[in-house]
């Protein structure tokens, strides 16, 4: 059996021109390539199985249960580095080109070429060698005895057996010559593809478990993997869930401890990790002590223990560390340098008719165990190594500590060593390289966070992480507050908080009931100065020696702080030296802590995890009044407020135009007091009208409208916000012209507007409503500047109306309108015609009031657009003209006095006009105004060319639409308006 990769060649020689070769040199340089081309699979590629080979059991033409053995195409390597594919012979040669082999037929398989994995020691392996139809015919066709053959499906407990794919390479002797000429001989090199069959049992005994240099160390190894993944239970640990019967210090430690405790996990955990450590060779080294005695020790949770919430948080840390070390297991197929003498010349495929489903474990099947060029699982194997040591460094590192309280950024839904080293462990050097492994493989070790920073790295951004960039990190451990009083808890991770600006809230929560006195000043008693004073120094003294516990010296200070807060209701008097006492305000009243019970009432998500993710609520656990140090703490993942102070407030709206009218405000407290804010800088558009508050928008001055406004109420900010929006604004409308109709006799009226828009209104919309009772309409657009608009009135001849019109301008985005209202107008029906039908002039002479005129006859012809009006007052006989004005004192005076009158010095005339003669006058005008004039009728004697008192009444009409004396005896009038000309 040739192996190539046991003995290397690492040479050849180069060729010359003309050079005599020797068999020796052309097999040196042959074999010199080979060995590299072998070399680069396993080395830089790998070994195994790399796809296909899958095999199944299929029925015969005739209906039985085990007619053939159906194997995949396929793909591998072996450790001597032959690639391994099913083939077919074919009448040119030998073809891959395949989906896959069916084999009905076996013969005993004899391995004449001593291949030594089939054979150990005395025991050699039976195998059976698998043939197909085609297979099978050509072998009894050359003369193979038919009856050493059989059909597969006589094979017993065929699922017992193992599939292998055996290389038979070797080389035929060479032949001597039988001519002169030898140049074409040499010893045939020959690599047959054998597939056989053997007992499962055998191949554990003699292919797999062997003692010697041939044993199959791959395979056994990652084998070894895989069963140890088998080995381990999957664990976790129990939630502490808090209830309404946990209530007080003892109960929330039986909590903890019955997490820790939960069956089995702790014996699961040390078998499972001892399993883990035997397996990669770590070393238990726990100075000493048994680890089943460490680690109990360390997970013990006594009836006095104060340090339970760190014990149930290192169970979580190794868990955490054992289910990571776990998971990496099965991703460790990974070979450097692969062992030849592993398969240098077979692959096992697995037993017959495995289904090789995804994340199913195969016995007795070589997987591909790739080269670390092309996986990380290579590396995988270190992360898990250190992962163990880790787990093996924090149990003896596990400590108790107490120390000021310090926020630490970290993230929560990460791998452990992903997260900051916590409170509890002492942060050696040995710890800080195990924690994380790329910080470690990069030599950044040091560059963990931690409450601890004695062996981390010196730069700023290490030691005090809260004043640089935080982005990726969304957790906050917050450590150090245990043991202490929860108001000096609270006061130092709210000065914390606000120090360095972080997204969450804390609250305290109470386990049952108790007064809020102090715990050494009770009612009644004599409170001393003197004693305050000595109390102070005493604090002074423990703080300078440091040889007091740091905890009892803060309880010393909460305390003195529960004294001194009673100040706070002392009445005092102004001393001599003008020394007087200012009280603290109401928004600084003493925390009032909610009950536990009460707060499950209303909450839910309480959850113990060291810290308080971005955004959430940290919740510190306290027994009572009178035992009031912090005993646990919880986060829940949002802000939540506790009954001490609940606010809120509520608005009808989210946003407001400057011009609506103000809404209420809701509020509780029902009189808490309410600040607006834009920014930093407070608003004050909260009116109040009969103990309701209202929030107006036009108090919102333009620098901040268009942003969202802020609420807070007794200084607590609310989640309410809202937007005012401004009007648009700077936009004019006028009245540009007003025009009636070249025909007389249409009424209407066309009215043109003028309307100027500024530019930077965003997008407007326009309405137009021009107060004569027509349709509001909408135009598209208008552009910013000037555009105009016309509307036609539609007027009653001779009737006078006023119309208000008005332009509502609406902001398309944010919905806010303003109107913009025109002057007045006052429009009159033009109507010619209609007018001057019986329209009825009077002409006349009154006696004190027209000017005297010294002719003693006045014979005129009244005319409209120069035709004469004839429907006039009868006319003594010869007097010409339609109007007489004569004072001769004869008989023709009686036809021109004023009815009812007499022998007077009054004339009277009048005249009313006909409808043909309406239509006439009218038809001479163009712009609806008529011209009346007195012309003279004598033809011998000349008329007087003073003034007549001329009045004009529309029909029926009383009052007159003009009453004066026309210049010059001519009147240019409008009959429906009474607008005059000159």
């Amino acid at each position: 059996m040739n192996t190539k990769l046991d003995n290397l060649t690492t040479q050849y020689r180069k060729f010359n021109a003309g050079q005599a070769l020797t068999e020796g040199q052309l097999n040196e340089f042959i074999d010199y390539f080979e060995d590299q081309d072998r070399l680069s699979r396993t080395r830089l590629g790998g070994v195994g199985i790399i796809c296909g080979f899958k095999s199944a059991i299929v029925s015969n033409a005739s209906g039985g249960s085990r007619g053939a053995i159906n194997i995949s195409q396929g793909a591998g390597v072996t450790t001597d580095g032959d690639l391994v594919t099913l083939r077919k012979n074919e009448l040119d040669g030998v073809s891959i080109d395949l989906q896959s082999k069916d084999y009905t037929y076996y013969r005993n398989y004899t391995d004449k070429y001593k291949y030594p994995y089939f054979t150990n020691g005395s025991t050699k392996i039976t195998l059976l060698e698998l043939f197909t139809d085609e297979e099978y015919s050509a072998l009894v066709n050359a003369g193979e005895d038919e009856t050493e053959f059989s059909a597969v499906n006589t094979i017993q407990n065929l699922e017992q057996k193992i599939l292998l794919l055996f290389l038979e390479t070797y080389s035929n002797d060479e032949t001597p010559c039988e001519s002169a000429d030898c140049d074409n001989n040499g010893a045939e090199q020959v690599s047959e593809l054998r597939v056989l069959l053997a007992d499962s049992v055998e191949v554990d005994g003699v292919i797999v478990n062997r003692t010697d240099k041939n044993i199959d160390s791959i395979y056994k190894l990652h084998n070894s993997y895989e069963e140890l993944y088998d080995s381990l239970n999957a664990l976790e640990v129990k939630r502490v869930i808090l209830d309404t019967e946990v209530v007080d210090n003892d109960d929330l430690r039986i909590k903890f401890k019955t997490a820790i405790e939960s069956p089995s996990l702790i014996t699961s955990l040390k078998d499972g990790f001892t399993n883990i450590a035997n397996a990669f060779g770590i070393d238990l080294d726990f100075s000493g002590a048994a680890f089943t005695d460490i680690l109990t020790d360390s997970l013990n949770v006594a009836n006095s223990d104060i340090h339970y919430q760190y014990r149930y948080d290192l169970l979580k840390d190794l868990v955490d560390t054992y289910n990571e070390i776990r998971g990496l297991i099965l991703h460790l197929k990974s070979v450097c340098c692969p062992d030849i003498n592993s398969f240098p010349k077979h692959l096992m495929l697995g037993p017959v008719g495995a289904s090789l489903s995804l994340g199913e474990r195969t016995d007795y099947r070589h997987d591909f165990y790739s080269s670390p060029i092309n996986t990380d699982a290579d590396e995988n194997k270190e992360r898990l190594v250190l992962l163990a040591n880790r787990f093996v460094q924090k149990i003896n590192e596990f400590r108790t500590f107490t120390g000021p309280i310090k926020i630490t950024p970290s993230n929560q839904d990460v791998a452990l060593g992903e997260k900051a080293v916590p409170f509890y462990y002492n942060v050696t050097t040995d710890l800080l390289k195990k924690w994380n492994f790329d910080r470690t493989q990069t030599g950044k070790e040091t560059y963990n966070l931690s409450y601890h920073t004695g062996n981390l790295s010196s730069a700023a951004f290490v030691q005090t992480p809260l004043w640089y960039n935080i982005d990726n990190h969304d957790f906050f451990r917050i450590e150090g507050h245990l043991g202490i009083p929860y108001k000096i808890a609270l006061k130092n991770i709210n000065n914390l908080k606000s120090t360095y600006g972080l997204a969450f809230d804390v609250v305290a929560l109470v386990l049952k009931k108790g007064t809020t006195t102090s715990t050494t000043v009770t009612t009644a008693s004599t409170l001393s100065i003197n004693d305050l004073r000595v109390k102070l120094s005493n604090i002074s003294r423990d703080v300078v020696s440091q040889t007091t516990d740091t905890q009892n010296t803060l309880t010393s200070i909460s305390d003195l702080d529960e004294q001194l807060k009673l100040l706070n209701d002392v009445d005092f008097t102004t001393s001599t030296l003008g020394v007087s006492l200012v009280k603290q305000r109401a928004k600084e009243k003493d925390v009032v802590s909610e009950l536990l019970s009460d707060f499950l009432g209303r909450n839910s998500g309480l959850e113990h995890v060291s810290g308080v993710p971005k955004g959430g609520t940290f919740y510190l656990i306290y027994e009572s009044e009178t035992s009031n140090k912090v005993i646990a703490d919880f986060a829940t993942p949002y802000l939540c407020c506790t009954k001490k102070d609940p606010v809120f407030l509520v608005l009808p709206a989210t946003a407001l135009c400057e011009n609506d009218e103000k809404i209420p405000v809701t509020i509780l407290p029902l009189d808490g007091e309410i600040r607006v804010f834009d920014g930093n800088t407070e608003l004050t558009p909260i009116t109040k009208v009969g103990g309701q508050n209202y929030f107006d928008p036009s108090l919102v001055g333009a620098a901040h409208q268009e942003k969202a406004l802020t609420f807070t109420v007794n200084d607590d900010p609310v989640d309410t916000t809202i937007k005012v929006h401004a009007q648009p604004k700077g936009i004019t409308f006028t009245i540009d012209s007003i025009a009636y109709s070249t025909d007389t006799d249409d009424p209407d009226a066309t009215v043109t507007f003028k309307v100027t828009v500024p530019s930077g209104l965003g997008t407007l919309e326009y309405s137009w409503n021009y107060g004569d009772g027509t349709p509001v309409t909408t135009p598209a657009s208008l552009s910013a500047g000037d555009t105009s608009m016309t509307h036609k009135y539609n007027l009653v001849a001779s009737q006078e109306d006023t119309y208000n019109p008005t332009l509502t301008v609406t902001n398309v985005d944010t919905g806010c309108s303003n109107v913009f209202t025109a002057e007045p107008i006052k429009l009159i029906g033009q109507a010619t015609v209609a007018c001057l039908n019986n329209m009825r002039i009077v002409i006349q002479y009154k006696q004190g009031v027209s000017p005297s005129h010294g002719c003693n006859q006045a014979n005129f012809n009244l005319k409209g657009n120069g035709i004469i009006l004839t429907n006039a007052r009868a006319n003594p006989k010869g007097v010409v003209g339609n109007i007489h004005l004569s004072n001769t004192g004869g008989d023709n005076d009686a036809y021109n006095y004023p009815d009812g009158e007499t022998n007077t010095a009054n004339r009277y005339n009048e005249i009313i006009i006909s409808e043909s003669e309406a239509e006439s006058i009218a038809a001479e005008s163009t712009d609806g105004f008529i011209s009346f004039s007195l012309e003279c009728a004598l033809t011998t004697t000349g008329c007087h060319t003073g003034v007549a008192w001329t009045q004009i009444f529309l029909a029926d009409a009383t009052t007159p639409m003009y009453d004066g004396y026309p210049t010059n005896n001519f009147l240019k009038i409008n009959p429906c308006t009474g607008e005059v000309k000159p």
